[in-house]
């Protein structure tokens, strides 16, 4: 089938070159304009088809022997030396077929040039030979150049599939570590919140699974895991820790990468939470405005938390990167502020770009 459409290809571009270029020999021909005749078309006709014997293989030389040993090759001054040769050979034989073919047997007239025509006349074979070369390996260059970018985009695409999964491979292991140490803290005990807890957990893991490997979620789905996480962790840490949760979204159905929200609540238990006695406080809020979305985490910093610098960790490195990767219009910061740690992270929703930013970014 793809031999069948090139062939169709090639066909069609001679068949367009050939029309052109007989129209073209016919109206700035004194002799048919003189005698419009079938006489003189089967003429141009045949001169054309005789031309032609020099041009195909000329074209079929240089857009399949020499550009691609150019584009591959070291030895450009052996190649160049070769294509001068070409043109000799191509020139002699476009000469020989007009002076011993065209003009005495297809014309009937005899051929005496002075020097200076014959020059004239070679510069115009090359220049005739030149211009069809010339469209047919811009054609081919062209192609050539498509390909290319077809390829590097699939090679860029490869690379953005297998990253992203990179980075969820890490937040999902890290994710059901901390909440298995959840879990068992809670089984030592005998607390009837073990089964709660791993039906949340269990819902949480369904929703990594089956809806991670597809490109968006609505918002109101990554709530609802979001909501699930908390109460897994409340489950675990009781009156220890309080959550203050502010949620305002004016479309419930915006879709939004998985788990792109959940790593921030993450983070502030995993850092919030002190090993004292006093309660540690946690504050998430979640805004959706005309597709601008607003995120906060913020936790008081324990005793325990480690300096700003090493807080990243694998949710806030995992998820600057996602962003990097999957939107254009994002902010990430994140920073200490009276005793709390904030993270604050604003999207454009419209500004998704996933697998296609390689090229719609500028």
């Amino acid at each position: 089938m793809i031999w069948q459409k090139r062939i169709a290809l090639h066909i069609s571009f001679w068949l367009i070159y050939f029309s052109a270029i007989l129209f073209n020999d016919l109206y700035l021909s004194s002799s048919f304009l003189a005698d419009p005749s079938m006489k003189w078309f089967i003429k141009a006709l045949l001169a054309q088809l005789s031309l032609m014997a020099v041009k195909v293989p000329a074209v079929y030389y240089v857009n399949y022997s020499l550009i691609p040993r150019w584009l591959r090759s070291t030895q450009k001054i052996k190649l160049g030396i070769e294509s001068l040769f070409a043109v000799v050979i191509l020139l002699g034989a476009n000469r020989a077929i007009v002076h011993f073919i065209i003009w005495p047997h297809i014309y009937e007239e005899s051929l005496e040039l002075p020097t200076l025509t014959v020059i004239a006349r070679f510069l115009y074979s090359f220049l005739e030979i030149l211009q069809i070369v010339g469209i047919a390996a811009t054609i081919k260059l062209f192609r050539l150049r498509i390909g290319a970018i077809k390829n590097e985009k699939k090679l860029l695409q490869e690379k953005f599939t297998s990253e992203l999964q990179h980075l969820k491979a890490q937040i999902n292991p890290h994710f059901l570590f901390n909440s298995l140490n959840s879990i068992f803290s809670l089984s030592r005990i005998q607390s009837d919140k073990t089964p709660d807890m791993v039906l949340k957990l269990s819902n949480i893991l369904r929703y990594m699974l089956y809806e991670s490997e597809k490109k968006m979620a609505t918002l109101e789905d990554e709530l609802k895991i979001i909501n699930d996480y908390i109460d897994l962790q409340l489950m675990r840490y009781g009156e220890k820790v309080q959550v203050i949760k502010e949620i305002n979204i004016d479309f419930a159905g915006a879709q939004i990468t998985p788990l792109l929200i959940l790593p921030l609540i993450e983070n502030s238990f995993k850092h919030g939470i002190s090993g004292a006695q006093e309660i540690s406080m946690i504050n998430f809020k979640l805004q959706l405005n005309n597709d601008e979305l607003e995120v906060q985490t913020k936790n008081i910093l324990s005793r325990e938390s480690v300096v700003l610098e090493k807080k990243e960790g694998i949710g806030l490195v995992n998820i600057k990167r996602q962003l990097e990767l999957l939107y254009r219009d994002y902010s990430l910061n994140y920073f200490e502020k009276e005793n709390f740690f904030i993270v604050d992270l604003k999207i454009k929703l419209k500004s998704y770009v996933g697998s296609e930013l390689f090229d719609s970014r500028g």
